[in-house]
């Protein structure tokens, strides 16, 4: 029997019309029910609208009828910024401003690497500095948080905060996985003690903590550091929100953040950069979660309570090489990116038996999490380069399509019959046939 929340995802989806409204989609999976989607397109053949953006930002746009809404950084003004944009016509409805640019302790990221949330009411938006905002979808300011100067300052995580928060049951999840260390990346000089990552629950409508579950593990530096987004687990009485992290994977009571179960990574160790960047998925009663680093994927069935065992892996992948993208769910199959060996493979997800491996069509890694839409497969490389395979049990590409604007790392994201590609110049909307919105 499917995962009770995928069945009514999908029941809801066949109501309304195939949204995007959260990060991984409708069915928090990378899928969804879209149809009539192009194979390849160009400049003059199936594209809609091109809108140039204020800045780059690695967010995946999200959709809800007319509305696209996605974060981008303006550097001139160093800013980070919310827009809404009409998803017909790529009209630019507005524009928040939600707080400084600031650079990250490592790396090339920025602060607008969360994806918003939308229910088509309300849009809330995390930036990278730890501040949640919900906004109307007319862009009035409906309440904002500064959740990161309430923990004492900005977050300790090296890459910079990069979690997306989630929408499920009526409230708002938000999880930080931080290092203990307050002074370890540079951010909160002179403060001592230690810091701790943590699980919130907050009312939509407010932003009232509802609940705050504090997450403790005895991983080492960066191996406490995660950028995963909170994934809601819906398996026969239970609902839980599922983290991976701190060298363990943790279900938690929706209702009450306590802790159900935890598995630790197999076999043990205490490295100290092992954090964590895909979100874990499910097909029903398994888990899917990606040790860091290029190490093992596994498949869980977390069955029990309390401190689980080995005897939790229903099968592992131990030659995986993926870390960064999260893995989908499509067609009653799992497909894992391999991003430096820019590779795709297909499982058999009850199983773990390799249907196929098939090498991407691009010159450079991906990191962008791959979509499933239309009986395809959307793989988006850090250059901009488009693989559309066909999510069939025989490996075939579909489709090459290359927009040469790095750096790319945001989902490809389909909803009413539309592909949105962000850019870290545009937002690119293609299609066959007119926009269909409701």
């Amino acid at each position: 029997m499917r995962n009770l929340l995928v069945a009514m995802l999908l029941a809801a989806a066949r109501l309304w019309g195939a949204d995007w409204p959260q990060w991984r989609g409708p069915f928090l999976n990378g899928s969804t029910t879209e149809t009539n989607l192009p194979s390849t397109w160009n400049a003059t053949t199936h594209m809609q609208w091109a809108l140039p953006l204020p800045g780059p930002g690695s967010a995946t746009p999200v959709v809800s009828g007319n509305h696209v809404f996605l974060l981008a950084t303006d550097k001139n003004a160093g800013k980070v910024l919310a827009l809404a944009v009409h998803g017909q016509n790529g009209q630019l409805l507005w524009t928040k401003a939600l707080g400084p640019d600031r650079k990250v302790p490592s790396g090339n990221n920025d602060r607008a690497t969360p994806s918003p949330v939308t229910d088509g009411q309300s849009v809330w938006f995390m930036t990278g500095n730890g501040v949640l905002t919900a906004l109307a979808m007319d862009g009035r300011f409906l309440w904002q948080r500064d959740l990161a100067a309430e923990d004492g300052g900005e977050f300790a995580v090296n890459h910079g905060y990069s979690s997306s928060p989630l929408l499920f049951d009526g409230r708002l999840y938000v999880v930080v996985l931080q290092n203990d260390n307050p002074q370890r990346w540079g951010q909160r000089p002179g403060q001592k003690g230690k810091l701790d990552s943590f699980l919130l629950a907050l009312d939509p409508a407010t932003g009232k903590t509802i609940w705050k579950q504090i997450r403790p593990t005895n991983a080492t530096d960066e191996s406490r550091e995660g950028y995963i987004t909170p994934y809601p687990f819906v398996w026969k009485d239970r609902r839980e929100i599922v983290l991976t992290g701190g060298e363990c994977v943790t279900g938690h009571d929706a209702a009450t953040g306590a802790e159900l179960w935890r598995w630790w990574f197999s076999p043990p160790d205490r490295q100290e950069a092992q954090h964590v960047e895909p979100t874990p998925v499910a097909f029903e009663d398994l888990m899917f979660v990606i040790r860091p680093q290029r190490r093992p994927l596994f498949a869980l069935r977390p069955e029990g309570k309390g401190l689980l065992g080995d005897d939790a892996i229903a099968w592992k992948y131990e030659d995986n090489r993926g870390w960064i993208a999260s893995p989908l769910v499509y067609k009653d199959r799992l497909y894992v990116v391999q991003e430096q060996e820019r590779r795709l493979i297909c499982f058999e997800p009850r199983t773990g038996r390799v249907i196929w491996r098939q090498q991407l069509p691009v010159r450079v890694p991906l990191q962008a999490s791959p979509t499933g839409a239309d009986d395809k497969i959307y793989c988006i490389s850090l250059l901009g380069e488009i693989a559309v395979l066909a999510a069939t049990d025989e490996p075939r590409v579909l489709g090459q399509i290359s927009f040469a604007e790095p750096l790319c790392r945001s989902t490809i994201v389909a909803a009413n019959g539309r592909l949105y590609i962000r850019t870290a110049r545009h937002l690119y909307c293609v299609g066959i046939s007119p926009v269909q919105t409701r």
